[in-house]
């Protein structure tokens, strides 16, 4: 290689070498000796400018997921969704054991009368069938627990009757106003009117019926029965709505007045206006005009009105009662005088209420 030559290789390698100081990059060179002669050879240089994109490789294995990282703060709650459909009813579980018995509780008052009023007899007639046989006054719950005491007759036609009017031996005054009528008066021991509230309430729970007995101190003995009475509220008087005799000696007299309001002497429910039978006749009842039968009346003679007012008098059998005059003049003399000699009668109104 001649002289001109290497001068001319190497002022290309010194070019060379400052581009590549430039870049920061320089060649790879070292002198190689050949046939006696020095030659300067590039062993590597500088980078070429960057080639266009290859392909995209092939992705990589999934990673191994991360740890979990700690919660994050709970967000604000949604709105409401709709409810849902009512699921399936599930199966019985199984039945649990029985438990230990408890210790038994205090029976207060109040768990006693509403074990009374829940299991208690409506009437006398049921008091009867459950084999109570005596006469006497009993508690009994026409209706929830509402309580009445009340005389039940256990003995007469079958025992049964609850007695709501009794007269024994004038020691009660019967001329009373419509407020004594309405609650009642009188003595359990003696003669008594069970009130016309009470007579209505156990009247309007079925059907009933009626036993009148009479009777005087010589042991005549009368009666009169009939298949259904009933009273109507105090809005309606204590209208009497009666049924028909249906047994009986004493004669019908109480037929008379059926449909009948009550009247006493402080308030005259009489169709004819022009007269009060319970101030005339002492004695409050249901009168029609006045009357065939009036077994609340005075039992002393009204003797400035020329005739007795009482009670027997005016319900006796039919041959003594079928006129006025014979109420006044009975043919039953030994009745009679009992009657104005203040031999008092016994008497009983009673109603059986019916199961």
């Amino acid at each position: 290689m001649g002289k001109s030559t290497q001068r001319t290789l190497l002022a290309l390698l010194c070019f060379t070498v400052a581009n590549c100081l430039n870049e920061e990059t320089c060649p790879d060179f070292e002198f190689v000796g050949y046939g006696g002669n020095e030659i300067l050879t590039v062993v590597r240089g500088c980078p070429g400018l960057p080639g266009g994109p290859g392909p995209q490789g092939m992705p990589g294995d999934r990673g191994m997921s991360g740890e979990m990282g700690p919660p994050g703060i709970p967000g604000m709650m949604g709105p409401e969704g709709n409810r849902g459909e009512k699921g399936d009813t599930g199966e019985h579980g199984p039945k649990g054991a029985t438990g230990q018995i408890g210790d038994p509780g205090l029976l207060t008052k109040n768990g006693l009368d509403q074990m009374s009023c829940r299991n208690g007899e409506k009437n006398c007639k049921q008091l009867r069938a459950r084999g109570n046989v005596l006469s006497g006054w009993y508690t009994i719950y026409p209706i929830g627990c509402t309580h009445m005491t009340v005389l039940c007759d256990m003995e007469n036609d079958g025992g049964g009757w609850t007695v709501f009017q009794r007269r024994t031996d004038g020691s009660t005054d019967f001329f009373q106003g419509w407020a004594a009528y309405k609650r009642g008066f009188g003595s359990k021991l003696t003669e008594f009117w069970l009130g016309n509230d009470n007579i209505h309430l156990l009247t309007s729970l079925g059907r009933n019926e009626l036993r009148i007995d009479l009777g005087d101190f010589d042991n005549k003995k009368y009666f009169a029965k009939y298949d259904s009475f009933h009273i109507l509220g105090e809005s309606d008087k204590y209208k009497l709505i009666l049924g028909d005799m249906v047994a009986g000696n004493a004669g019908d007299s109480l037929s008379y007045h059926n449909n009948s309001k009550f009247s006493t002497h402080n308030q005259n429910n009489d169709p004819v206006s022009y007269k009060n039978c319970a101030e005339t006749f002492q004695g409050g009842w249901w009168f029609n005009n006045c009357h065939f039968s009036h077994l609340n009346g005075s039992q002393k003679p009204l003797l400035s009105k020329g005739f007795w007012p009482g009670p027997v008098v005016q319900f006796v059998p039919v041959p003594v009662w079928e006129n006025e005059m014979a109420n006044l003049l009975p043919k039953e003399v030994q009745v009679t005088l009992a009657i104005r000699k203040n031999m008092f009668s016994s008497l009983w109104l009673k109603l059986i209420q019916e199961i």
